[in-house]
């Protein structure tokens, strides 16, 4: 009987601590109640005053006095995307121009969409870093992604993401990118004095991996039979904000 009788005393005790607490709160100037009230005076004042359509227009208004980012693409300039930039993808070679592509197909197997064709034949001219090459090495750039995964399996260096996003055609025939078209050059070529392709680690129609980018450059658009290109000029470079 004592044990219950000092427990009976120890919930009455809390029961009493929990009500006490309970009449403070809603005694309180402020309660749940006058929050509620406080936030609907807010909302009212501020549909009354247009605060959020101003907040709005503030910012429209910010950008009609802040600096034009427009390009006068492609006919004087064009972005130049960073480093990390995940664009059209090149097969490289070393810096004694030999291939890096072993065609161990591990590529083609990570791709997620199964865009990449690779058929492995053997070559023992010295053409690549080993006697086994890709014959047929092909991307279907529609089903293409862009995300990478090809590049973290390649053991070689092989294939990496470039900085080419200019890849808009006019038929289904350059949705293809053959080995042809993504090999990088067996030497390195100027297009402007001192800017070189790298023969190690390719380029994007002149520009070498070197290059920081994120730069808005010189632009020169040029048609030829193959289609309409826009080459960079890289004297010619600003930040585009």
């Amino acid at each position: 009987m004592g044990k219950l009788h000092l427990n009976t005393l120890t919930g009455n005790r809390q029961t009493f601590f929990v009500a006490a607490n309970l009449s403070a709160f809603f005694k309180s100037p402020m309660n749940w109640q006058t929050t509620d009230r406080m936030q609907n005076m807010t909302n009212i004042l501020k549909k009354i005053f247009f605060i959020d359509f101003i907040k709005g227009l503030s910012l429209t208004l910010g950008y009609e006095v802040s600096k034009s980012v427009t390009m006068r693409y492609p006919d004087e300039e064009k972005w130049l995307p960073y480093q990390r930039f995940r664009g059209l993808h090149t097969l490289n070679r070393d810096a004694q121009g030999r291939e890096l592509c072993v065609a161990c197909e591990l590529c083609a197997k990570t791709c997620p969409t199964k865009c990449i064709t690779v058929v492995p034949m053997e070559d023992d001219t010295g053409i690549g870093i080993s006697d086994r090459i890709a014959k047929v090495y092909e991307i279907n750039l529609v089903r293409c992604m862009f995300c990478g995964l090809c590049e973290d399996a390649c053991p070689t260096t092989a294939i990496r993401m470039g900085r080419d996003y200019e890849l808009a055609c006019f038929s289904l025939d350059c949705a293809a990118a053959d080995k042809k078209r993504l090999l990088a050059p067996a030497h390195p070529f100027p297009f402007q004095e001192g800017i070189q392709k790298s023969p190690l680690l390719g380029g994007d129609k002149g520009v070498g991996q070197e290059f920081e980018g994120g730069y808005v450059v010189g632009a020169r658009l040029e048609r030829n039979k193959q289609g309409i290109s826009i080459k960079p000029d890289l004297t010619r470079k600003k930040r585009w904000w």
